[in-house]
């Protein structure tokens, strides 16, 4: 029985790989679609633009350092230019200019 089950786990890996080669050189293959995705440059947001984007969603420093998950101290470095956002910080601060829904979807609740 537990041959029986290897022989098909193996079989399985072979179809895979064998599936992979042909649709690497180009075949189709029953099952396997392409989807071509496109990830945009990461920005860069410096201090004045990050303080644009605080006050254009109304939020202090607190409340906009509490969504993005970080220390009101990195706001404050941020704003002043002392330190540049990095990777996920950019990208959500890049999020929040574009989106109008973005503080709803991230259930950042304010009146």
């Amino acid at each position: 029985m537990v041959k029986q089950s290897n022989d098909k786990l193996f079989n399985s890996l072979v179809k895979g790989l064998n599936d992979a080669i042909d649709y690497s050189n180009g075949e189709n293959v029953h099952g396997v679609q392409a989807r071509i995705v496109s990830i945009p440059k990461l920005p860069t947001f410096k201090g004045k633009e990050i303080k644009s984007i605080r006050n254009k969603l109304h939020l202090t420093q607190t409340i906009f350092a509490q969504t993005l998950g970080v220390s009101e101290k990195t706001i404050e470095a941020w704003e002043s230019g002392r330190n540049i956002p990095q990777g996920p910080a950019q990208r959500m601060l890049f999020v929040l200019k574009n989106n109008s829904n973005a503080l709803d979807v991230l259930g950042v609740k304010y009146g």
